[in-house]
C-alpha cells in the first residue's frame, strides 16, 4: 500500500491533476474537496479522537483518513479506534512507542512529521532516526530484553516482538511536513 509513492497536499482540482500527472498515488484534500479529483486516492483530515468526523468522512467516500493534530484536538487522551472503520487511517508519531500504540488502535499507515509550510524537515528526520534507531537496537535484544523494552516504551509486547522480527514497522511508514523536493526525501534514512 503506497510503498515508494508520494501523497501531495492539494486545495484545487487543478493541483490534484498536476499531482497525479507527476506520479502522486493520492492527494490530501486540505480545504474543500472538488468532486473531479477522484481519479486517485483522496485523504482527508479528522481531529484526534473525533470518531464522528471520521464516520462522516468514511460515509461520503474518502479513501483514507488522516487523524491529525494539525486540526484542533478533540480528545488528547484517546485516538479514534480504527478497528470500527473499513477505511484505512494514517496517524503521526514521534517515536517507536507512539507508532506501535497507534498500530494497536488499527492504523494502516504511520507518518513522522516535520514542520509544514516552512520547509523544515528536521523534525521528520529526527523522528525517523529515533524509530529506526530503536528498531536496530530491538533487533539485537533477547526475548527478556524485548519484554522490558516494551514496558519502557509503553508499547504492546506482541507488536514490539513483531517489529523485532520484521526489522521494520508492521505498517507503511512515511515522512511528511517540510519534504519539499527529491533531495529532502533522500535525506530521510531508508528502512531497507
Amino acid at each position: 500500500m503506497l510503498h515508494g509513492d508520494v501523497i501531495m497536499d492539494v486545495i484545487y482540482a487543478e493541483q490534484a491533476r498536476i499531482a497525479e500527472e507527476a506520479g502522486a498515488c493520492a492527494v490530501m484534500a486540505l480545504e474543500r474537496v472538488p468532486t473531479d479529483i477522484r481519479a486517485q486516492g483522496v485523504m482527508a483530515k479528522a481531529r484526534i479522537g473525533q470518531f464522528v468526523e471520521a464516520q462522516i468522512l468514511e460515509a461520503i467516500g474518502f479513501d483514507y483518513v488522516d487523524e491529525s493534530k494539525v486540526l484542533t484536538v478533540a480528545d488528547e487522551d484517546n485516538h479514534i479506534n480504527k478497528h470500527n472503520f473499513r477505511i484505512p487511517f494514517v496517524c503521526g508519531c514521534r517515536n517507536l512507542g507512539e507508532a506501535l500504540c497507534r498500530i494497536r488502535k488499527g492504523v494502516a499507515m504511520i507518518r513522522t512529521k516535520g514542520e509544514a509550510e516552512i520547509g523544515n524537515i528536521i523534525e521528520a528526520v529526527r523522528h525517523v532516526h529515533s524509530i529506526m534507531g530503536d528498531i536496530r537496537v530491538l533487533r539485537n535484544m533477547d526475548d527478556d530484553e524485548v519484554f522490558s523494552f516494551a514496558k519502557k516504551i509503553v508499547a504492546p509486547y506482541d507488536l514490539v516482538m513483531q517489529t523485532k522480527q520484521l526489522g521494520r514497522l508492521p505498517v507503511v511508514h512515511f515522512a511528511a511536513g517540510g519534504v519539499e523536493d527529491a533531495m529532502d526525501s533522500s535525506s530521510a534514512p531508508s528502512s531497507s
